[in-house]
């Protein structure tokens, strides 16, 4: 202690601006991978929330394994003893007319039948149904059960205008039947759900819903002793009764991708800092380097010299550590509050406060911390080894630094042939492309290994010229500091790869992207309903509809889709199934069947994520079933499509063969192609007048345009985090420099003693710096596009299922390495002034 307050203290006291910097670097690389850490859980938390208070918390859910159940199902299961209540859900969504949602189209409210009865029942026990669904209505039991009476939640009561003891609503009828309005008077008050919810008493429901008779599920709270895979066991084929899904852990399967990849770009803020906290002490250690060979020859050891460089590291870690926990909890908070509608926290029974601090705090910031002290500590082992390895005597002559030490350039080669072989290994715990990442890394540690060998590679280029006094010394001395290069340059080559990857890689998916919208939007304007089934997708057109906008003038031809559901195994989740005419535009296949097409088949095309999950490579045969329409279909898979819209399997056939198999013969969607001379804004017109409010249109550009917004919109953390890391390699650039014209005073009064002016020293060191700078924003640029190719054809395909073409875009480029080279020409011009004033003349003659 007493040599840090006598010795590192005062040289901090002395220059605070360059330890603040190394402090912040740390501070916002801990914030931003604690911040979307606690982002990340917050939106996990809040969702399996919402859909615990909507689905309850049962022992059993209860389904038909074709077509709905019953109330002879439900009247045969309460007649079994191992039942203690049972709960008869139908659901459905309505359209609010008069009322947008967020993307300015029509707002759905989705509304669910259920026995208040059993709830209230199941109330009293200790393990009730679903508290949050069971109506707060001040009549008791006979409001409850109203006929023609919605509860509502808080988010649909926001909505009501004042004083409204009504609601009208549209609501979709079985099959193909015109939809109709229906005006429900508005009851209690439910406490379930972000969105608009509606409870009705489950008779009702079905009448309302046009489905007497029929139920969705059952939701089942077993008797105290009952086990459930023995009840379930117990039960008729006709039944399957499942465990209620974890829709938190489904949506953390979803998002697991996304969340590790804005984790791991989070953390390259953390990964750059550290080269920043490396300059700096390096910076420290040239200006300090005689007062460390001074207390080296006063006895203390170069242990001790060593460790007090650890602690400087320590401290600035620590320091930087517990200001990043605060800011991240403070950037995770204001993201809840401005982008809370993105992801859907509306819930009204907390605060964004309450979901981040509802979720375990203590080891994620234990394992946040220690990162953020691990980095600092890193940082600072490279000049805490040259302190200890320093000849005291001689520093005190100015013979400057000693010698670096570096990987031989084998090993080097080794870390890049390691690297491309872990590209090759299939990604861990389903779609996190560990591998990869580990891949990426030991591309960054051989090119940094490597970098001695290129900047000697390129002196040995200069000896083919005219060989001049200030030549002949840069080239020396680059040849003999060619470690030095690899040490001043490593942040800014770092920061540089990964910009120039991340650059490459938005660049190539956002053309991808672009070409994949002109093939999926060959129409110019769509046409679907605007009412929704209770599995959310768009309910069919009406006949009527239909007939009448095939005869409009503003519209030269049209082509039918029809969305469905299907499931490719017994108890899988549905996937999604598009029928549409494959004749009106080119499909974006990535793979395609060449060979026979098998008997008694149907052709299909799935996307590749269908392909990587799923198994379902081209040429394979395999039997699906139609969960609406209950018909098995012998399925030939005839090519793979790429799917940017989801990251969940899908499929496409042609519209013709899906009428045939499943006797459907809805249309969901519709595309419209405009007649010659007409306009986009009178065929929208036209369509209005004949469909009215209930159908949405847009037009190809602009679901074109929302599509870029949205992948825009996505990325723009990532370009933040680029600009982030380059800006922090860039410092490091300048604070090694600094360090290095620092520690070189004395060899400038040297030469200035042995006739060399000004000038031409500043000419010496722009040729040094230009060989380095250069050497750097090759061996960027390089690993760069190295790590780009694993993010393009590994991390993306992956961890999303999408593949996407290569594209460079060579303008930006161009600028990030121009950036780079000016900025390291430019800082160690900037440092050679400083060196190179009167001190270095009078630091000679002390010496002498």
């Amino acid at each position: 202690m007493t040599l840090w307050r006598h010795f590192t203290w005062p040289a901090w006291r002395d220059h605070p601006g360059r330890v603040l910097l190394a402090i912040l670097a740390v501070t916002l690389g801990v914030a931003l991978a604690f911040g979307v850490h606690l982002l990340n859980g917050a939106a996990l938390a809040e969702f399996a929330r919402a859909a615990r208070g909507v689905n309850g918390q049962p022992d059993l859910v209860l389904r038909a394994r074709s077509g709905p159940l019953t109330d002879a199902d439900l009247v045969e299961l309460l007649e079994r003893p191992a039942v203690a209540a049972a709960n008869p859900v139908l659901e459905a969504v309505a359209l609010w007319p008069g009322q947008a949602g967020p993307d300015g189209r029509a707002l759905s409210i989705r509304l669910v039948g259920l026995d208040p009865l059993a709830l209230l029942a199941s109330a009293a026990g200790a393990r009730p149904l679903a508290p949050e669904l069971v109506p707060q209505v001040e009549g008791g039991t006979a409001e409850a059960l109203a006929a023609r009476t919605v509860h509502l939640n808080g988010a649909a009561r926001a909505r009501l205008p004042a004083g409204a003891t009504t609601l009208r609503l549209r609501l979709p009828q079985p099959g193909s039947g015109a939809p109709r309005d229906v005006e429900l008077q508005v009851g209690g008050r439910i406490a379930a759900g972000s969105t608009p919810l509606g409870v009705l008493d489950i008779a009702d429901a079905q009448l309302l819903f046009g489905r007497l008779g029929s139920l969705d599920r059952i939701d089942i709270q077993l008797a105290p002793g009952i086990d459930a895979a023995a009840f379930t066991a117990s039960l008729p084929p006709r039944w399957r009764a499942e465990p209620p899904a974890d829709e938190g852990a489904r949506l953390s399967d979803l998002t697991r991708a996304y969340r590790v990849n804005l984790g791991l770009l989070a953390l390259m803020a953390l990964f750059t800092g550290s080269f920043l906290v490396y300059a700096v002490l390096s910076l420290a250690t040239a200006q300090r380097l005689p007062q460390w060979a001074l207390v080296g020859v006063l006895g203390v050891s170069a242990r001790m010299r060593w460790r007090l460089i650890l602690i400087e590291g320590l401290v600035i870690g620590s320091l930087g550590t517990v200001l990043g926990l605060a800011l991240g909890v403070g950037l995770a908070a204001g993201a809840l509050k401005l982008l809370g509608s993105d992801l859907g926290l509306h819930a009204a029974g907390g605060s964004s406060a309450d979901l981040l601090f509802a979720q375990p705090l203590l080891m994620p910031a234990v394992v946040y911390a220690g990162l953020g002290l691990a980095a600092a500590l890193v940082a600072s082992l490279a000049p805490a080894l040259t302190v200890r390895r320093i000849a005291p005597a001689l520093v005190l002559k100015g013979l400057g630094l000693p010698a670096g030490r570096t990987l031989p350039a084998w090993a080097g080669l080794g870390l890049l042939a390691l690297g491309a072989a872990l590209a090759w290994v299939p990604p861990l715990w389903g779609d996190t492309p560990v591998a990869a990442y580990l891949a990426m890394l030991c591309l960054l540690a051989g090119g940094l290994a490597l970098v001695p060998a290129l900047v000697r590679g390129m002196t040995a280029l200069l000896e083919r010229l005219p060989a001049g006094p200030l030549l002949l010394l840069a080239r020396e001395r680059s040849r003999d500091q060619a470690t030095e290069a690899r040490r001043s340059l490593a942040g800014v080559l770092v920061a540089l790869a990964l910009a120039v990857a991340m650059t490459v890689m938005i660049g190539s998916f956002r053309e991808s992207l672009t070409r994949w919208l002109d093939q999926a939007l060959p129409a110019d304007l769509y046409v679907r309903a605007a009412l929704r089934g209770a599995d959310g997708l768009p309910a069919p057109l009406q006949p009527a509809v239909l007939d009448a906008l095939g005869r409009l003038p503003e519209i030269a031809r049209s082509a039918p889709q029809r969305t469905a559901r299907l499931r490719l195994r017994p108890e899988a989740e549905p996937v999604a199934l598009t029928a549409r005419q494959l004749d009106t535009g080119g499909l974006p296949l990535v793979e395609r069947w060449t060979g026979a097409a098998a008997a008694d088949t149907l052709a299909v095309w799935v996307n590749e994520a269908a392909r990587d999950r799923d198994g379902l490579v081209p040429g394979r045969v395999f039997t699906a079933e139609l969960v609406d329409g209950d018909r098995r279909l012998r399925l030939q898979v005839r090519g793979v499509w790429r799917d940017y819209s989801r990251q969940s399997s899908a499929l496409w056939m042609d519209l013709a063969d899906y009428r045939r198999a499943s006797g459907d013969t809805g249309t969901s969607e519709l595309a419209l192609w405009l007649a010659p001379g007409r306009s986009l804004d009178a065929a929208r017109a036209a369509v209005r007048r004949v469909a009215g409010d209930d159908v949405e249109m847009a037009a190809a550009g602009e679901l074109r345009t929302l599509s870029l917004q949205i992948f825009d919109r996505s990325f723009a953390i990532t370009v933040w985090l680029q600009a982030v890391a380059l800006a922090v390699g860039l410092f490091g650039v300048i604070a090694s420099q600094s360090a290095q014209a620092l520690a070189r005073r004395r060899e400038f009064g040297l030469l200035r003693h042995l006739g060399l002016s000004r000038r031409e020293l500043l000419r010496l060191l722009g040729l040094e710096a230009g060989l380095q700078a250069g050497a750097g924003a090759l061996a960027g640029l390089a690993l760069g596009l190295g790590l780009s190719l694993v993010l393009v054809y590994v991390v993306n395909p992956q961890s999303f299922h999408w593949t996407m073409d290569l594209h460079l875009p060579l303008a930006r480029l161009a600028a990030l390495v121009g950036l780079a080279f000016a900025a390291a020409v430019g800082a160690s011009l900037l440092a050679g002034r400083r060196a190179l004033g009167p001190d270095a003349v009078r630091a000679v003659r002390e010496d002498a």
